[in-house]
C-alpha cells in the first residue's frame, strides 16, 4: 500500500491516513491528529475506506456547492465527520458531541489542578464506542490550545508494554507536541532548551548544567540538555526520546561534560519505571520554564494492566505509580523515600528518584474501556488522589435533543431550510428507530443514526 494519502477506516477511530512505514509497523493519523504506531497484528483492523464505503440506498437531494472556506462547506465538513461518529475538534463545532459541557468540565477541572496546583490525575473510563477517543482528542486539543505540552501513548501488548517503561517513555517523547509549533518530538523541545540557554547562561556546559539544575530539579535532564552543541548532536537528541539506534555510550562520549553512569543510565530495563518517571516529572518542570503552563501525559487503552501478570503489574507500578505520586505529592512529602511502600527503586545504578521534589506541573490522565475497572484501577488511588470521569452515555432522550443540536448546522450544510417541529420530531424519531436496530446501540452509532435521519429528511424534500 503506498502512504502518505492511502485513506484507512478504523471502527472506533474513523477514516484515518497512513502517513509513513517504519519497519513493520505503519504510522497512522486520526482526524483528531493523535498519530499511532500499529504493529503487524493490528493492521486487520483497518481497512481501505473505498471496502467500507457505504453508498445510499437512492440519491439524496440536491447539494449546495460552496466555495472553499465559506461557512457553508466548513458546516458540511462537520456533518461528513459526524456521518462516522466523530464529532470535529474545530471552535464551535466541538460542541456538537454528546455530552459536550460533562466533558468539557472534566477537562477543565484538570487542567485547572495541572496549572494552579502543580500536577494531578485523572482517570477517564468508557466504552468503546462511547465517545472516549474524542474525549482523549478534546483533552489533548483544550490543553494545547490553554498552554500545556501534551504527549500521548497507547498501551498494548507488544510493544508499549506498561512492564516496559522505556517503551512507554519513547513512544510518550515520540508524539511530544507543543503549542503553536508543527510537528512532534522531543527534538522541539530540545530546541527551546537550547534557545532559552543561550539567552541566559553567558557560558560552557557546566554553567548551563548549573542554571538547569537550579530551574529543573532534575539532574539527568540538566546534564543532557546542558551541551552548547545539542542541536548538532543526533546522538544527544536520541537519549533523550530513547531511541535505540543511539546507544547510551555513544552518547555520553558525545556530550561536552563526560558524566558517571548514574547520571543518565542505561535505559533498556523493564523495572526502570522510576528513571522514565522522574524524566517525565522534569519534562514537566521544563514546560513551565519554557513559559508553558505544565506537561499533559496521555495513556489510552490502560485496560492492558490486567492482561499482565502479578510481577509485571509491580514493574508497571513503578512507572504508573510514579507518575500519579509525581503529579499528586505535596512539597515537602516528594523525596527519594517519600513514595508509597507499593513502589520501588530499580537496582540499577541506585536508583533514581520517581519525581522531582518541586511540584513538577504535571498531569497524568489514564484512559480505559470498562473492562471491570472499578475493581482493578482501584489500587491506583494509593499513589495518590485520582480525579475520575466517565465518558457521557447516549440515552433515547439525548438523542431527541442531540437532534435538535444539529438542525442549524445541517441547514447551512445543504443550504435547505430548518425543518419545523412536526418534521424534526419525526426525524428525531426515524433517528430512535436506525439507532435501536444498531448492534451495539453507543454514541457513535446513534451520532450516525441522527444524520442518517436528516439525510432521509432532505432526500424526501
Amino acid at each position: 500500500m503506498s502512504t502518505g494519502d492511502a485513506k484507512l477506516f478504523h471502527e472506533r477511530l474513523g477514516q484515518c491516513k497512513l502517513l509513513r512505514i517504519e519497519g513493520t509497523d505503519w504510522i497512522v493519523e486520526t482526524p483528531g491528529g493523535v498519530r499511532y504506531r500499529i504493529p503487524p497484528d493490528k493492521r486487520s483492523q483497518f481497512k481501505p475506506v473505498q471496502e467500507v464505503a457505504q453508498k445510499p440506498s437512492k440519491p439524496l437531494g440536491p447539494a449546495t456547492h460552496f466555495p472553499r472556506g465559506s461557512p457553508g462547506r466548513q458546516a458540511r465538513q462537520v456533518i461528513d465527520s459526524l456521518r462516522t461518529g466523530l464529532p470535529s475538534l474545530e471552535g464551535q463545532t466541538r460542541k456538537l458531541a454528546v455530552g459536550f459541557q460533562e466533558t468539557n468540565q472534566f477537562i477543565t477541572d484538570f487542567l485547572k489542578a495541572v496549572s494552579e496546583d502543580g500536577g494531578g490525575a485523572l482517570t477517564l473510563r468508557g466504552a468503546y464506542g462511547q465517545g472516549k477517543t474524542f474525549a482523549l482528542n478534546l483533552l489533548e486539543e483544550v490543553a494545547r490550545e490553554g498552554c500545556f505540552v501534551t504527549a500521548r501513548t497507547e498501551v498494548d501488548a507488544t510493544e508499549n508494554c506498561l512492564n516496559k517503561p522505556h517503551h512507554i517513555y519513547r513512544d510518550l517523547m515520540r508524539n511530544l507536541r507543543i503549542p503553536g509549533m508543527i510537528g512532534q518530538g522531543v527534538r522541539l523541545i530540545a530546541q527551546r532548551v537550547s534557545d532559552l540557554l543561550d539567552q541566559n547562561c553567558q557560558g560552557n556546559a557546566y554553567h548551563r548544567q548549573d542554571w538547569l539544575s537550579d530551574h529543573v530539579d532534575c539532574p539527568p535532564l540538566a546534564w543532557l540538555l546542558s551541551d552548547p552543541q545539542l542541536m548538532a548532536k543526533p546522538e544527544l537528541i536520541g537519549l533523550l526520546g530513547a531511541d535505540s539506534n543511539y546507544p547510551i555510550d555513544l552518547a555520553r562520549g558525545r556530550h561536552a561534560i563526560k558524566p558517571m553512569s548514574k547520571t543518565w543510565p542505561a535505559f533498556n530495563t523493564g523495572t526502570q519505571g522510576d528513571f522514565a518517571s522522574f524524566l517525565l516529572s522534569g519534562m514537566g518542570r521544563i514546560a513551565t520554564i519554557l513559559g508553558y503552563k505544565g506537561f499533559i501525559i496521555i495513556m489510552d487503552e490502560m485496560e492492558k494492566w490486567r492482561e499482565l501478570n502479578w510481577a509485571q503489574q509491580a514493574q508497571a507500578g513503578n512507572l504508573l505509580g510514579g507518575l500519579i505520586w509525581g503529579a499528586t505529592a505535596v512539597v515537602g512529602n516528594r523525596g527519594k523515600n517519600d513514595h508509597p511502600d507499593c513502589m520501588n527503586h530499580s537496582i540499577r545504578c541506585g536508583g533514581s528518584p520517581f519525581t522531582t521534589e518541586s511540584r513538577c506541573f504535571t498531569g497524568i490522565a489514564i484512559a480505559m474501556t470498562p473492562r471491570d475497572y472499578d475493581l482493578f484501577d482501584q489500587p491506583w488511588s494509593n499513589y495518590g488522589p485520582i480525579q475520575k470521569a466517565d465518558v457521557p452515555t447516549l440515552s433515547p432522550r439525548k438523542l431527541i435533543e442531540y437532534c435538535g443540536f444539529v438542525v442549524p448546522l445541517f441547514a447551512e450544510a445543504f443550504g435547505v431550510g430548518e425543518p419545523n417541529p412536526d418534521e424534526l420530531n419525526h426525524i428525531a424519531e426515524e433517528a430512535l428507530g436506525i439507532w435501536r436496530k444498531t448492534a451495539d446501540r453507543n454514541t457513535r452509532s446513534g451520532v450516525q443514526a441522527a444524520i442518517a435521519a436528516f439525510d432521509r429528511w432532505r432526500n424526501g424534500n
